[in-house]
């Protein structure tokens, strides 16, 4: 039986193309990968929200986006040749819609981490020049091909840098 959350090679390479058209109409410079990112800790969260209500879901939401360096719950992260651009992101119908800019960083002062939670690449960027540090999870349920271009795509410059 097919999984329908992972996407075939010819649909990963669409929502790829898609992504980096949708992309280029918000940078100046040329999209080299694009995706959907969001801030961790959504399985503590629904616990969180279970078991106590309102306080403790406040609580936990305030370490969740601290732990996401104040980004918003949902981030569309945007790879040019020189900048990481993270924007805030919701759906028009099916369509991604990008929102406003939360975030720019230069890729040349970045360092890029990766690590497995809940069968999840969980990314970290650190830019230690700002003092600022994200950690996100793939925007879906799983690892999918467009999040893994673009945590691949910013590992590439890191190891080079």
């Amino acid at each position: 039986m097919k999984n329908p959350f992972k996407l075939d090679e010819s649909q990963a390479a669409d929502w790829q193309q898609k992504f980096r058209e949708l992309a280029q109409q918000h940078v100046d410079e040329e999209v080299i990968v694009a995706g959907p990112f969001r801030r961790g800790g959504a399985s503590s969260q629904f616990a969180l929200s279970k078991a106590g209500g309102g306080v403790p879901y406040a609580i936990g939401s305030l370490v969740n986006k601290k732990r996401a360096g104040g980004l918003p719950q949902r981030v569309f992260l945007v790879v040019t040749p020189t900048k990481l651009h993270a924007f805030d992101y919701g759906f028009k119908g099916r369509n991604y819609k990008l929102k406003k800019e939360a975030a720019v960083w230069e890729r040349a002062g970045l360092r890029i981490g990766t690590e497995r939670k809940m069968n999840l690449t969980v990314l970290t960027i650190e830019s230690p020049t700002e003092g600022e540090k994200a950690t996100l999870a793939p925007g879906g349920v799983a690892d999918d091909p467009p999040t893994g271009a673009v945590i691949a795509e910013l590992q590439r410059e890191a190891a080079q840098g």
